[in-house]
C-alpha cells in the first residue's frame, strides 16, 4: 500500500484499523525513511485521513458499503466528479477484482492527464479521499515551475496510456535524475529549510505509531521490517547526514530491544543517481532493484510457500 506522505501513523492505521483480520500479511515491509518518523512536523497526511468521513465511519464501527443505498450518478455527473466516479466502481462490484481494478486504473488516468507535475497528482489523489482538505504540497526540494519542463513531458506522455498505470494504482516514473539539469529548474533546498525535517524529533505520535504496530505484530505473529530507503549524496547535505544518522541509531536500538527487523539501505548508492527521479525518491529502476535486492536479503522471513 504505496500512500503519498504517508507517515508510521498512516501505515499503523492501515494495519490496525483499516485492515480486517482475514487480510492481515505473514510480513510486513515497511519501505520509508526518517521523515516518516519525524513526530516534530505537522502530519498533513493523516490528517487529511481522520478528517475524511469514511474515517468518522472507522471510528464509530459503521464503515460499510451497501451498494444498494447508493444512488447511480449521471454520466455527466461522472465524468465531472472524481467522488461521483467511485461511487460508479462501488455499483460494479459485482464484477472480478481485476476488472474492478482495471475500471479504476482508467479513471485515474483519464482524470490525471492533466495534473503534469507529481506534487499535483498528489494533489488529485488527496482530494478524492478529502475533497474538503487543504491542498498542499510535500517536496520541499522542489520549486514550483509554470513551464512545462522535460521531466513534466515525460510523465504526463506516460500518463496518457491506461497500460502506464499498473492495476493496483502504481505509477511508474522513467525520469532518470541528472543534478546538472534538474538544479538548473528546481531550488536546491539546505536540510536546513526542509520541511520534512522541521522540529526535528524521534518522540512523539509517530514513535508511539511505530511502537504500537510493533507490539500489535508480536500479537499476530506478523514479521515487522522496516527498510530504510536509498537516498543521494545530492541530498545528503551535513544537515540531513546528521538528521539520519540519528534515526539510524535511534532504530538500531528500537530494534535490539523490541524484535523490530531493520534493514538500513540509505547509503546503498548514493552516486547511482539513473536508479532515481530526484534527489531522494527513486524511479522505476531504483524500485525494481531495491525490491530485487530485498528478496534475496538473508535477514527478512520471506514466508515459504508449501
Amino acid at each position: 500500500f504505496g500512500v503519498n506522505g504517508a507517515t508510521l501513523q498512516v501505515v499503523d492505521s492501515i494495519v490496525r484499523r483499516i485492515l480486517p483480520p482475514q487480510q492481515l500479511p505473514k510480513l510486513l515491509v515497511l519501505a520509508d525513511g526518517a521523515r516518516a518518523l519525524n513526530s516534530g512536523r505537522p502530519d498533513l497526511t493523516f490528517s487529511a485521513i481522520t478528517s475524511s468521513e469514511g474515517y468518522r465511519q472507522l471510528a464509530r464501527g459503521s464503515f460499510l458499503i451497501r451498494t444498494n443505498q447508493l444512488d447511480s450518478p449521471t454520466p455527466k455527473e461522472s465524468a465531472k466528479n472524481p467522488i461521483s466516479s467511485a461511487t460508479e466502481l462501488v455499483h460494479n462490484l459485482e464484477q472480478s477484482q481485476a476488472q474492478v481494478q482495471q475500471l479504476l486504473s482508467q479513471k485515474l488516468v483519464d482524470s490525471s492527464a492533466t495534473y503534469k507535475k507529481r506534487d499535483q497528482l498528489k494533489g488529485f489523489l488527496r482530494s478524492i479521499a478529502n475533497p474538503s482538505a487543504p491542498v498542499a504540497t510535500d517536496s520541499p526540494h522542489t520549486a514550483t515551475q509554470d513551464k512545462p519542463t522535460t521531466e513534466d513531458a515525460q510523465l504526463t506522455a506516460g500518463s496518457k496510456a491506461p497500460s502506464d498505470f499498473q492495476p493496483n494504482g502504481f505509477l511508474p516514473i522513467d525520469i532518470r535524475f541528472n543534478p546538472d539539469t534538474y538544479f538548473q529548474k528546481h531550488a536546491k533546498v539546505s536540510g536546513y529549510y526542509d520541511s520534512d525535517y522541521q522540529d526535528f524529533k524521534l518522540t512523539g505520535e509517530q514513535t508511539v505509531a511505530l511502537k504500537n504496530l510493533i507490539e500489535f505484530s508480536k500479537v499476530r505473529n506478523i514479521n515487522l521490517v522496516f527498510v530504510n530507503m536509498p537516498l543521494t549524496v545530492d541530498y545528503l547535505d551535513p544537515v540531513r547526514t546528521g538528521y539520519e544518522q540519528e534515526f539510524r541509531q535511534y532504530m538500531e536500538q528500537l530494534a535490539s530491544q523490541t524484535g523490530l527487523i531493520f534493514r538500513d539501505n540509505s547509503l546503498l548508492w548514493p552516486q547511482a543517481r539513473e536508479s532515481f527521479s530526484d534527489p531522494s525518491h527513486l524511479n522505476r529502476y531504483g524500485a525494481v532493484a531495491v525490491s530485487k535486492r530485498l528478496a534475496q536479503d538473508p535477514m527478512i522471513p520471506w514466508p515459504v510457500k508449501k
